[in-house]
């Protein structure tokens, strides 16, 4: 039923991406698809931003979420797995990942948000790539 599985990862939010690692992986398990792990780190969005951050910044930054990502690919997945860094906009570039990958199904981490009279909600990352997506998409609480 699925063959490639993409998994955009949030380095941030510790707990939901191992839930989310644990869910593909048993997936990919159980369907033997191989694994795509990925993240977006930000962009500054204006020159006049970056101007303030020393010149190698970015680079080091880039470094520092590829030994995160292999680090959690290590722990995490044992099936065949590949890893992917984008840079810019999270929803624009997952996005762009599964127009390259043509993933079968996107795994996606979401935390609760409730609104006002307790109801579940979701956020715009998820909402996103959900309405856009042309395959199928599982959201991971």
């Amino acid at each position: 039923m699925f063959d490639k599985i993409l998994v955009p990862v949030d380095l941030s939010t510790e707990d939901v991406t191992r839930t989310l690692c644990q869910t593909a992986n048993d997936l990919a398990e159980k369907y033997r698809a191989e694994i795509r792990l990925m993240t977006v780190m930000p962009d500054y969005g204006m020159p006049l931003v970056a101007s303030y951050f020393p010149d190698d910044a970015q680079d080091k930054l880039k470094q520092d979420m590829m030994q995160q990502l292999e680090k959690l690919a290590k722990e995490m997945i044992t099936v065949k797995v590949s890893i992917h860094l984008d840079q810019g906009k999270r929803v624009n570039e997952v996005l762009r990942e599964i127009e390259n990958y043509q993933p079968d199904l996107v795994c996606l981490g979401c935390r609760p948000k409730l609104s006002r009279n307790s109801q579940f909600l979701l956020g715009s990352f998820a909402s996103g790539i959900s309405d856009r997506a042309p395959c199928s998409v599982l959201i991971v609480r």
